[in-house]
């Protein structure tokens, strides 16, 4: 039980925004709160590229009394396409502990796993294996594309259990235009519906074209517990 409370919390916390322009990633910082039915936490994310090696990271840090979250993934875009490189959790949440740094090695397609999580895995070199944090950045791509093409068909993302290494299918689909209100200002909206069957769960995604496809709040709900992620604040974007 601690174990899917853990994963469910990392998943879920990491659906923030990044600001796209093509296949470029902009630079930004934002406030977000977290709330679940054990506990809220407001933090904040992080993106800062390096344009001269082609590398992006993000993080996102949170910290209460109780609680301390910390996350970070390395990874670079090509032709629209997220290449995973390293990602980092570190987790303090009421009994939950995790530390585990996961390394991924394109050239001999391989992936790595240290901390409280050991595993080491092949992969095909015809599938993306992306990280909780940098799937969203693919999901946001592939909305971008879905909007000016106005061709709206569900696209699947391959998301790595972080516990074990094993691979899962996640589908998104086009759910309704919207109307979006931020800071007392109305935005049209895309909601993008995510349903994940193996547990039950149904996670919607509210994005904001007029703002680079950021995503504004997230609502996941599923049979034991409801999670909501929503932007409280942008300090800076582009």
């Amino acid at each position: 039980m601690k174990n899917m409370i853990s994963k469910r919390i990392i998943l879920f916390i990491l659906l923030s925004p990044i600001s796209l322009n093509g296949d470029e990633v902009a630079d930004y910082k934002a406030e977000y709160l977290f709330e679940t039915g054990d506990f809220s936490v407001t933090g904040i994310r992080e993106l800062i590229t390096d344009e001269e090696n082609e590398i992006a990271r993000i993080t996102f840090n949170a910290k209460t009394k109780i609680v301390k979250l910390f996350f970070e993934s390395s990874f670079v875009i090509n032709k629209g396409s997220i290449i995973s490189k390293k990602y980092i959790a570190n987790v303090r949440a009421l009994l939950i502990k995790r530390n585990q740094s996961i390394i991924y090695d394109n050239i001999n397609q391989n992936i790595k796993s240290s901390g409280q999580n050991k595993w080491d895995i092949n992969y095909a070199d015809d599938i993306d294996i992306l990280d909780p944090l940098n799937a969203q950045v693919q999901m946001r791509l592939n909305v971008k594309d879905m909007h000016e093409s106005k061709e709206y068909n569900s696209f699947e993302i391959a998301l790595q259990d972080i516990r074990n290494g094993n691979i899962e299918v996640n589908t998104y689909k086009f759910s309704r235009n919207d109307i979006y209100t931020f800071n007392e200002k109305n935005y049209e909206s895309i909601v993008i519906k995510r349903v994940r069957d193996q547990d039950s769960r149904i996670t919607e995604y509210h994005l904001v074209p007029e703002l680079g496809y950021l995503i504004m709040e997230v609502l996941d709900t599923g049979a034991e517990a409801t999670q909501t992620l929503k932007l409280q604040k942008i300090l800076s974007l582009g």
